[in-house]
């Protein structure tokens, strides 16, 4: 058997003394073509004709991807996510929770269903409150993961938290840091810069730093072989919008020569 569409091999399975078999090890909602031979001491017979199959849905193993959001107004918001990488099978529709307190348990936030569709308005929302947005796929089987927190401030205007947030050590002092910028409502809600703040772990200090609009950024002169967390938020002429999520990134240890 092996992928419809795919140039490998067929993969062979032997030993098999009965006329049916259940194959296992494949992917949820995709194709494959299959195919048989008898085989006797002498040897292996000629294939059959090749069968074409699909295996069943399966809820989806991956989040939505790419979740951001605006406010069009200060208590209505704009949400809009990708398909999940994994949705194994026909997404007939998403979950989006959403609460301004998130000590509570998912199950007991708000909640909007939509269908056929990958964004949502969420209204009535509470001005100057920071809400934490969640959304879900699901098939007709069942639900898929939540997607991370996404962070807003009910305030016109404010951006939305930077998505894709990460970074890499370039040497024992520097870390570079890097992420998408988010989306922007129109010529006067223009993102004029954004505030990271960083800590080391055996710091109880945070650092601040502000810098012109860009999508990375170079930290120097850090402690070596040190773990750091990072925090960032746009800002515009209205105000500072909601932090990242924290990330955690190691400084090497300083190379010895000999």
């Amino acid at each position: 058997h092996r992928a419809k569409g795919s140039d490998d091999p067929y993969k062979e399975i032997d030993g098999i003394a009965t006329t049916r078999y259940s194959v296992g090890g494949l992917s949820p909602y995709s194709h494959y073509d299959f195919r048989v031979a008898a085989v006797n001491t002498i040897g292996q017979g000629p294939s059959s004709d090749v069968v074409e199959a699909r295996t069943a849905e399966q809820a989806p193993s991956s989040p939505p991807r790419q979740v951001r959001g605006r406010m069009l107004s200060t208590t209505t918001a704009i949400i809009h996510w990708d398909e999940p990488e994994e949705p194994n099978g026909q997404v007939v529709g998403y979950r989006v929770y959403y609460t301004s307190n998130n000590m509570l348990p998912v199950n007991q936030w708000e909640k909007q269903m939509v269908r056929s569709a990958n964004f949502i308005t969420i209204q009535g929302l509470t001005p100057n409150k920071t809400y934490y947005i969640r959304v879900l796929a699901f098939t007709s089987v069942g639900d898929g993961p939540l997607s991370q927190d996404l962070q807003i401030i009910a305030k016109t205007g404010v951006p939305s938290q930077p998505s894709e947030f990460k970074g890499e050590a370039k040497s024992e002092t520097s870390i570079l840091l890097s992420w998408v910028a988010p989306p922007q409502g129109g010529p006067d809600n223009q993102i004029t810069g954004y505030e990271l703040v960083y800590r080391r772990a055996d710091d109880t200090v945070e650092k601040k730093v502000s810098f012109e609009p860009t999508t990375s950024y170079l930290l120097k002169n850090l402690k070596p072989f040190s773990a750091y967390t990072f925090q960032l938020a746009a800002k515009s002429k209205h105000g500072i919008g909601a932090y990242t999520n924290e990330l955690s990134i190691d400084t090497p240890q300083t190379s010895r020569s000999k």
